[in-house]
């Protein structure tokens, strides 16, 4: 089912889409599902150090301590 609003009188009206609507409905869907990011790298974007933090570590010379804080992240979510 749809539901479609006209833009004029502001009516409500819902209707089964049609077997084309409905087909490109489900490639959108299956192409969305397909180009999801797997579940670990999301994950793993929001513990991974900030680019300020990289960029503090560089000017630092404390690039050791940044490799421990992302191998820490990448062994916390791995791949499988």
């Amino acid at each position: 089912m749809i539901r479609e609003i006209n833009i004029l009188t502001g009516v409500e009206t819902s209707r089964a889409l049609t077997a084309e609507e409905q087909a490109k409905a489900d490639a959108n869907t299956a192409e969305e599902i397909a180009n999801a990011p797997a579940p670990y790298i999301a994950k793993r974007r929001e513990e991974y150090p900030t680019i300020e933090e990289c960029v503090h570590a560089i000017l630092d010379d404390e690039l050791d301590a940044l490799q421990i804080k992302r191998k820490a992240v990448k062994d916390k979510y791995p791949k499988n």
